[in-house]
């Protein structure tokens, strides 16, 4: 009964997901980067629910492989886009919303990161991002409801929920986490384009390679 749960935090830690969720966070801050896997979840699971009922009721006359595979390859571009995207912050070639500045304290002085601008923006792009990788999602939930000997539409309603959940548990964890390391020593001289650097070349090389593979 709980196979739908389990699937969905498997499903959430795909490379291509984590690649995405933890490179947006960087944008946020420790306190709303949570946000951004929420948002990437909640979008995700409408948008599963969405092709998933339509791909049940129309079959494969109307959703084929086909459809799923140009899915897959568009979220997959955006994997790589992502990456260049913030390489150029790494590089110094575009503005991060989320960056440092020293402040003194007597004869101490740190850093306060914080974001510029509104930070929000990122939680809406995690929506629409979250909706489209779930374009490519439906095939494995289609195929867990086929298989998996779940039938009627109070079975589906509940493995969907239970789908989503693990989803969107695992995509707040790692975004949180991606947002709390990069607030938390973000001040730290050269870190924080360091974390854009590993962040953005990890996106494209698992944008690439999953290109490449397909």
């Amino acid at each position: 009964m709980l196979l739908p749960l389990y699937l969905g935090c498997l499903h959430a830690m795909e490379p291509d997901h984590v690649a995405v969720v933890t490179g947006v966070s960087l944008e946020g801050d420790r306190r709303t980067a949570w946000k951004v896997g929420l948002a990437f979840g909640l979008s995700h699971m409408l948008a599963v629910a969405l092709l998933a009922a339509l791909a049940l009721l129309a079959g494969h006359a109307v959703f084929g492989d086909a459809f799923f595979d140009w899915m897959d390859r568009g979220a997959w571009v955006l994997v790589a886009l992502l990456g260049l995207w913030n390489l150029a912050a790494a590089f110094g070639w575009r503005k991060a919303a989320f960056h440092a500045h020293p402040h003194a304290h007597g004869a101490l002085t740190h850093t306060h990161p914080h974001e510029e601008g509104h930070g929000h923006r990122f939680h809406h792009s995690a929506a629409w991002l979250g909706a489209f990788f779930g374009l490519g999602g439906v095939r494995g939930f289609t195929a867990l409801m086929q298989h998996g000997g779940i039938h009627g539409s109070l079975a589906f309603a509940f493995a969907l929920l239970l789908f989503g959940l693990g989803i969107t548990a695992m995509f707040i964890t790692l975004s949180a986490a991606s947002g709390w390391i990069a607030s938390k020593l973000g001040g730290l001289r050269g870190f924080r384009r360091l974390l854009f650097a590993a962040s953005g070349a990890g996106n494209l090389a698992v944008g690439i390679w999953l290109l490449l593979k397909g």
